[in-house]
Protein backbone atom coordinates (compact mmCIF):
# COMPACT_ATOMS: atom_id res chain seq x y z
CA UNK A 1 0.00 0.00 0.00
CA UNK A 2 1.77 3.37 -1.22
CA UNK A 3 0.76 6.70 0.81
CA UNK A 4 -1.23 7.82 -2.18
CA UNK A 5 -3.60 5.05 -1.29
CA UNK A 6 -3.43 4.65 2.11
CA UNK A 7 -4.74 8.65 2.33
CA UNK A 8 -8.32 7.99 0.75
CA UNK A 9 -8.42 4.68 2.98
CA UNK A 10 -7.68 6.08 6.06
CA UNK A 11 -10.20 9.41 5.45
CA UNK A 12 -12.94 6.42 4.56
CA UNK A 13 -12.14 5.14 8.21
CA UNK A 14 -11.79 8.15 10.35
CA UNK A 15 -14.31 10.26 9.08
CA UNK A 16 -17.49 8.24 10.32
CA UNK A 17 -15.09 7.76 13.09
CA UNK A 18 -15.23 11.27 13.65
CA UNK A 19 -19.36 11.53 13.07
CA UNK A 20 -19.84 9.00 15.05
CA UNK A 21 -18.04 10.36 17.91
CA UNK A 22 -19.51 13.86 17.70
CA UNK A 23 -23.01 12.22 17.18
CA UNK A 24 -22.48 10.32 20.19
CA UNK A 25 -21.31 13.50 22.12
CA UNK A 26 -24.51 15.15 20.63
CA UNK A 27 -22.73 17.64 19.26
CA UNK A 28 -23.11 16.65 15.19
CA UNK A 29 -26.67 18.45 15.38
CA UNK A 30 -25.96 20.98 18.11
CA UNK A 31 -29.12 19.45 20.01
CA UNK A 32 -28.39 17.15 23.02
CA UNK A 33 -30.27 14.09 23.16
CA UNK A 34 -33.86 13.52 24.57
CA UNK A 35 -33.88 13.13 28.34
CA UNK A 36 -37.19 11.05 28.04
CA UNK A 37 -39.18 9.12 25.55
CA UNK A 38 -41.39 12.20 23.40
CA UNK A 39 -39.11 15.05 24.97
CA UNK A 40 -38.26 15.87 20.94
CA UNK A 41 -41.88 15.53 19.87
CA UNK A 42 -43.17 18.08 23.37
CA UNK A 43 -40.52 20.65 21.96
CA UNK A 44 -41.23 20.27 18.51
CA UNK A 45 -45.01 20.72 19.08
CA UNK A 46 -44.44 23.60 21.27
CA UNK A 47 -41.96 25.54 18.69
CA UNK A 48 -45.02 24.94 16.08
CA UNK A 49 -47.80 26.27 18.36
CA UNK A 50 -45.20 29.33 19.39
CA UNK A 51 -44.95 30.02 15.29
CA UNK A 52 -48.68 29.53 14.59
CA UNK A 53 -48.82 32.36 17.57
CA UNK A 54 -46.48 34.45 16.18
CA UNK A 55 -48.26 33.78 12.47
CA UNK A 56 -51.05 34.70 14.44
CA UNK A 57 -52.47 31.84 12.24
CA UNK A 58 -55.53 29.18 13.09
CA UNK A 59 -55.01 27.37 10.00
CA UNK A 60 -51.17 27.38 11.24
CA UNK A 61 -52.11 25.81 14.70
CA UNK A 62 -54.38 23.11 12.79
CA UNK A 63 -51.77 22.40 10.80
CA UNK A 64 -49.95 21.55 13.67
CA UNK A 65 -52.41 19.84 16.12
CA UNK A 66 -52.78 17.32 12.84
CA UNK A 67 -48.86 16.96 13.08
CA UNK A 68 -48.33 16.40 17.00
CA UNK A 69 -51.89 15.34 18.13
CA UNK A 70 -54.11 12.45 17.89
CA UNK A 71 -56.14 15.24 16.66
CA UNK A 72 -59.01 12.26 15.66
CA UNK A 73 -59.14 10.07 19.05
CA UNK A 74 -59.55 13.70 20.42
CA UNK A 75 -62.42 14.72 18.40
CA UNK A 76 -63.74 11.46 18.52
CA UNK A 77 -63.55 11.31 22.70
CA UNK A 78 -65.50 14.36 22.72
CA UNK A 79 -68.45 12.99 21.91
CA UNK A 80 -68.37 11.09 24.83
CA UNK A 81 -71.79 8.94 24.86
CA UNK A 82 -72.78 10.67 21.62
CA UNK A 83 -70.11 9.12 19.42
CA UNK A 84 -72.19 6.23 18.47
CA UNK A 85 -75.11 8.96 17.02
CA UNK A 86 -72.07 10.13 14.69
CA UNK A 87 -72.79 8.77 11.01
CA UNK A 88 -69.97 7.32 9.42
CA UNK A 89 -70.56 9.33 6.24
CA UNK A 90 -69.85 12.67 8.28
CA UNK A 91 -66.95 11.02 10.39
CA UNK A 92 -64.30 12.86 7.86
CA UNK A 93 -66.22 15.88 8.09
CA UNK A 94 -66.73 15.62 11.94
CA UNK A 95 -62.96 15.13 12.20
CA UNK A 96 -61.62 17.99 9.73
CA UNK A 97 -64.36 20.54 11.13
CA UNK A 98 -62.99 19.79 14.66
CA UNK A 99 -59.06 19.92 13.59
CA UNK A 100 -60.18 23.33 12.29
CA UNK A 101 -62.11 24.48 15.36
CA UNK A 102 -59.21 23.65 17.70
CA UNK A 103 -57.29 25.64 15.56
CA UNK A 104 -59.27 28.36 15.89
CA UNK A 105 -59.75 28.10 19.22
CA UNK A 106 -55.77 27.85 20.00
CA UNK A 107 -55.47 30.91 18.05
CA UNK A 108 -57.98 33.09 20.41
CA UNK A 109 -56.26 31.60 23.44
CA UNK A 110 -53.09 32.10 21.90
CA UNK A 111 -51.87 34.44 24.96
CA UNK A 112 -51.30 31.16 27.16
CA UNK A 113 -49.19 29.21 24.33
CA UNK A 114 -46.37 28.03 26.10
CA UNK A 115 -43.03 29.62 24.57
CA UNK A 116 -40.17 26.96 22.78
CA UNK A 117 -38.16 27.56 26.26
CA UNK A 118 -39.06 24.59 27.80
CA UNK A 119 -37.38 22.61 30.75
CA UNK A 120 -38.07 19.11 31.18
CA UNK A 121 -39.45 19.04 35.00
CA UNK A 122 -40.38 15.43 34.84
CA UNK A 123 -40.68 12.42 32.79
CA UNK A 124 -42.56 9.29 33.83
CA UNK A 125 -45.58 6.76 32.37
CA UNK A 126 -45.91 8.77 29.30
CA UNK A 127 -46.53 12.31 31.12
CA UNK A 128 -43.91 14.59 30.41
CA UNK A 129 -44.16 17.73 32.78
CA UNK A 130 -42.61 20.57 31.35
CA UNK A 131 -41.90 24.40 32.71
CA UNK A 132 -41.32 27.87 30.60
CA UNK A 133 -40.87 29.19 33.74
CA UNK A 134 -44.33 31.02 33.52
CA UNK A 135 -46.53 27.79 34.15
CA UNK A 136 -45.72 24.25 34.32
CA UNK A 137 -47.86 22.02 31.45
CA UNK A 138 -48.13 18.10 31.22
CA UNK A 139 -47.78 16.14 28.05
CA UNK A 140 -49.40 12.70 27.77
CA UNK A 141 -47.80 11.35 24.90
CA UNK A 142 -47.96 7.96 23.21
CA UNK A 143 -47.01 6.30 20.44
CA UNK A 144 -45.15 9.42 18.47
CA UNK A 145 -47.84 11.68 19.22
CA UNK A 146 -49.52 13.93 21.74
CA UNK A 147 -52.84 12.58 23.10
CA UNK A 148 -53.66 15.41 25.84
CA UNK A 149 -52.11 18.45 27.60
CA UNK A 150 -53.12 19.72 30.67
CA UNK A 151 -51.81 22.45 33.24
CA UNK A 152 -53.15 23.32 36.79
CA UNK A 153 -54.89 20.27 36.56
CA UNK A 154 -57.20 20.91 33.43
CA UNK A 155 -56.87 18.66 30.62
CA UNK A 156 -57.88 19.81 27.34
CA UNK A 157 -59.61 16.14 26.40
CA UNK A 158 -61.68 16.44 29.67
CA UNK A 159 -62.34 20.07 28.96
CA UNK A 160 -63.67 19.47 25.14
CA UNK A 161 -65.59 16.26 25.66
CA UNK A 162 -67.81 17.75 28.88
CA UNK A 163 -68.21 21.04 26.15
CA UNK A 164 -69.01 18.86 23.15
CA UNK A 165 -71.55 16.37 25.44
CA UNK A 166 -73.04 19.56 26.90
CA UNK A 167 -73.57 21.21 23.49
CA UNK A 168 -75.25 17.67 21.98
CA UNK A 169 -77.04 17.16 25.18
CA UNK A 170 -79.01 21.43 25.13
CA UNK A 171 -79.28 20.18 21.69
CA UNK A 172 -81.95 17.45 22.33
CA UNK A 173 -79.27 14.34 21.51
CA UNK A 174 -78.81 15.61 17.97
CA UNK A 175 -75.15 15.63 16.63
CA UNK A 176 -76.37 18.28 14.19
CA UNK A 177 -75.54 20.56 17.34
CA UNK A 178 -72.31 19.71 17.77
CA UNK A 179 -71.76 20.48 13.96
CA UNK A 180 -73.32 24.09 14.27
CA UNK A 181 -70.72 24.99 17.08
CA UNK A 182 -67.87 23.95 15.51
CA UNK A 183 -68.25 25.11 11.93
Amino acid sequence: MTAATRGPQLSRLIIPAIIWFFALCGLASGVQAASCPGENLVRSAAASFAAAKRANSAAAFSAAIGRYADANALALYALGPYRKNLPNSRRAAYLSQTRAYMGRFMKKHSHRIVQTNLKVVSCSGGIIKTSNGEREISWKVSGGKIRDVGSGGIWLAVQMRSKFVRIIRNGGGDIQAIFEMID
